[in-house]
């Protein structure tokens, strides 16, 4: 339903309107919509669920600094928006461009960055509870269950497992005050473009 929905230019749920009130941090998007824009990005030709872009190390070789410069923060901002640019829902590099737009104290691009960032995690919770298999989180990229956990509070367990007999994909969590030993995930989107592409890896 989404599929043909965001192919339909007379349709609310258009794509290419959606990215666009995406990228201006639109805070009117409802929820069908953010989900529309979220998981129809598997239907677009840039969809790619690998995490291999150059970028990723440059950034976090930044963010792994004890102080930033200057030119530190500016770097950040750079590699973030290469990364963006690649993949427009990186949640690593919105965290990254929130850490530095509250260094500098650039109110309006904080808050449409937050925005953003707000409409992708709004987009994945609101698609399960991740408590079974037949109640999983649905994310389109491996790199978002670990990135939605820090959102909902847990901290990653140490085991990451491919479940058998679904499309699932399970994280073990640190201990915590709910008693939660394991979260689930589908990622069917992952698993189907690495079978297209004949590549084990995802």
């Amino acid at each position: 339903q989404i599929e043909r929905n965001i192919k339909n230019n007379a349709s609310n749920f258009n794509y290419h309107d959606l990215m666009t009130r995406y990228e201006l941090g639109d805070s009117t998007m409802n929820i069908e919509e953010q989900r529309h824009l979220y998981f129809g990005y598997v239907f677009q030709p840039a969809y790619n669920p690998s995490d291999t872009s150059q970028y990723n190390a440059k950034m976090a070789g930044i963010l792994n600094k004890q102080h930033f410069s200057e030119q530190d923060y500016d770097e950040i901002l750079s590699f973030a928006d290469a990364l963006l640019t690649e993949d427009p829902f990186n949640l690593r590099a919105l965290n990254a461009k929130l850490l530095v737009y509250a260094q500098k104290n650039n109110v309006e691009a904080y808050k449409k960055t937050a925005q953003k960032r707000n409409i992708v995690q709004q987009a994945i919770v609101s698609s399960g509870d991740g408590m079974e298999k037949s109640t999983p989180y649905y994310v389109i990229k491996v790199a978002h269950e670990y990135d939605i956990l820090g959102f909902l509070g847990f901290n990653f367990g140490g085991q990451d497992k491919i479940e058998r007999n679904c499309n699932c994909n399970s994280l073990t969590l640190a201990n915590n005050r709910f008693g939660i030993e394991k979260m689930y995930f589908n990622i069917a989107p992952v698993l189907d473009f690495a079978k297209r592409k004949g590549s084990g890896k995802i």
